[in-house]
């Protein structure tokens, strides 16, 4: 109940499935132990949605925390991304994330604030005027939440998100 009755930046959420299950198991494989080649299977399914409920629309991914790539020395969101891309899927890259704490060892509140702190778009970008949000796994909404103002706030009338699963 506490999510309705927070006012929201971002026009929709569609997550593909629930974070549980045999879906946790893929997600975390792709996302924690290096499960690269599951890649082109994950963006299939993500154009499927992308290409049914907003085909005009510019895919932009989340901006990883700065220092991931060092420490998993790969984006497994910007990997969708450049799938999508290679699918032909316009994507935008107007988003940065600055320095800030990990969202998943924070609390709902503290990842509200610290996500609204994180993420800006980057100097001299243009955000899409339709922008369809990229992540993997939604937990509180707050880093979509960020990157949608952020995005509205540079231009973009509309700010959707598409994300992999929802926990």
């Amino acid at each position: 109940m506490d999510c309705r009755a927070r006012e929201r930046v971002l026009d929709e959420a569609y997550p593909l499935f629930r974070f549980s299950g045999a879906c946790k198991d893929l997600v975390s494989a792709y996302k924690f132990r290096d499960r690269r080649s599951l890649a082109p299977f994950l963006a299939e399914l993500l154009a499927a949605a992308a290409e049914r409920l907003w085909p005009d629309w510019s895919i932009v991914p989340v901006p990883p925390r700065p220092g991931k790539l060092r420490e998993r020395g790969w984006d497994q969101v910007e990997r969708l991304a450049r799938e999508l891309e290679g699918r032909g899927f316009a994507v935008a890259r107007p988003l940065e994330r600055l320095g800030s704490k990990q969202q998943k060892r924070l609390g709902r509140e503290a990842r509200l604030a610290n996500a609204r702190a994180a993420y800006r778009l980057k100097e001299g970008a243009t955000p899409p005027e339709l922008a369809l949000l990229l992540d993997d796994v939604v937990t509180t909404g707050a880093t979509a939440e960020a990157c949608a103002a952020a995005l509205k706030a540079g231009g973009s009338r509309k700010v959707s998100l598409l994300i992999l699963a929802a926990d």
